[in-house]
């Protein structure tokens, strides 16, 4: 029997004794903001935070999204690298016509947009799931869900 016969199948997974199975799609987008020179494990930590918080899995997520000034960012560089993601980055002028629940007179004053993380978040992601949230008073994170899993 060859594996173009009909009767042909590939071996089965046992999953006896496995108690639950589970399994995520890539689709969760972060944007993120964060004061300069914020370290990997703060942006770890308020990361699984706000995940925590929200009952998400960090094994949904598909990248990070943030302002085209924060890619030399080493703490967002060294997580991106830990875990696998791309680091999308975004002029003020992409993000600034994007409609937030949460504009910031101040970040738009230092950015030239009146949001980074929720706008960064609806660049990659079709809806925002979880608006901004300050963690750690040096990083803002929020989370969209993307219509498709993320493939690189």
């Amino acid at each position: 029997m060859t594996s173009t016969s009909p009767a042909f199948h590939l071996p089965a997974t046992d999953l006896i004794g496995i108690e639950r199975l589970q399994w995520y799609g890539r689709v969760l987008w972060l944007g993120i903001g964060c004061i300069r020179g914020t370290e990997k494990a703060v942006i770890d930590r308020a990361i699984r935070a706000v995940f925590e918080r929200y009952h998400l899995s960090l094994a949904a997520i598909a990248g990070i999204a943030t302002l085209d000034i924060k890619a030399d960012e080493q703490g967002l560089i060294a997580y991106c690298q830990e875990k696998g993601l791309p680091l999308k980055t975004f002029t003020a002028e992409e993000l600034r016509d994007i409609k937030v629940p949460n504009p910031s007179a101040i970040v738009n004053k230092e950015g030239g947009t009146p949001s980074v993380a929720e706008a960064a978040a609806l660049k990659m992601g079709e809806t925002l799931l979880v608006s901004k949230q300050i963690e750690a008073k040096s990083v803002t994170v929020a989370v969209s869900l993307a219509a498709r899993k993320y493939r690189g």
